[in-house]
């Protein structure tokens, strides 16, 4: 059943979204269920660098294990100050060292460890120092980090999620998840409604499986965006065996317009 009110949920729709989950991003099975570092602008950078390309691990593993060993090197509760490890940035094996990780960055042009130490100098550099900082990114921003050899827009997305702040294209995420829960009961409506709605409906969803929104958000957004890489590697490679060209100035959505997540 459809309704129009945008602040509520049905038993349908909750249903849907819950096997949706489950099917695709369960509690069970996938490692994403954590709800970021909001208020941690250091461990939300270590973590969309380290998680790259590579397993996330458990709680004590992993891009976890990671962030223990810097929260334990610098003895503070609240790791929210970019310029601890901007001052790494010239010395990058000391935090390879501190980190205990020599894993390279995508392209292999340096240590995640080094590449970290430069972003945080690029960031503190553009304004961005404290978590809070980057509610108002500008564009100007993002293009400073994609700049860094072996990061990119992926890697800055997912800084941003751990923060709580949600951009157009990971609000995108979200309401295309549910949008193809409901697709089966609202069908043409499906994304109109996910448009709508798509918060509340995740919110309903989150508290009937007892864990927090932030997690469940998270969740979601690592797996649609590995199943969009997937279907887009698959898409390349059936244009590369048509012998046809691939145009890589596909759009974006905007990136400047984000706010933090409720």
């Amino acid at each position: 059943m459809y309704s129009s009110v945008t602040d509520i949920c049905t038993v349908e729709e909750l249903d849907a979204v819950l096997e949706h989950i489950e099917t695709h991003a369960p509690q069970s099975r996938s490692p994403h269920w954590t709800p970021g570092w909001r208020g941690e602008s250091e461990v939300a950078l270590l973590d969309a660098i380290f998680s790259a390309r590579a397993p996330y691990g458990g709680p004590t593993s992993g891009v976890r294990a990671v962030v223990q060993r810097w929260r334990s090197h610098r003895g503070d509760n609240r790791l929210d100050d970019l310029t601890t490890l901007a001052e790494l940035a010239t010395t990058p094996d000391l935090l390879v060292e501190i980190l205990s990780n020599r894993q390279l960055v995508p392209g292999n042009s340096r240590t995640k460890g080094a590449a970290a130490a430069v972003a945080a100098q690029t960031l503190v550099s553009v304004g961005l120092t404290r978590s809070t900082d980057f509610e108002q990114h500008t564009d100007e921003q993002f293009d400073a980090f994609c700049a860094i050899p072996g990061l990119g827009e992926t890697t800055w997305e997912c800084m941003l999620v751990h923060l709580g702040v949600r951009t157009d294209k990971a609000a995108e995420h979200l309401r295309s998840f549910v949008a193809d829960a409901l697709e089966p009961l609202h069908h043409n409506l499906a994304a109109g409604v996910a448009e709508d709605r798509s918060p509340v409906i995740l919110g309903a969803a989150a508290n009937a499986l007892g864990t927090d929104l932030a997690s469940l958000e998270h969740a979601v957004w690592r797996y649609q965006h590995t199943s969009r890489r997937a279907k887009q590697r698959h898409s390349e490679a059936q244009l590369r065996s048509a012998g046809l060209p691939r145009d890589i100035r596909a759009s974006t959505p905007s990136r400047m317009h984000s706010s933090p997540n409720r």
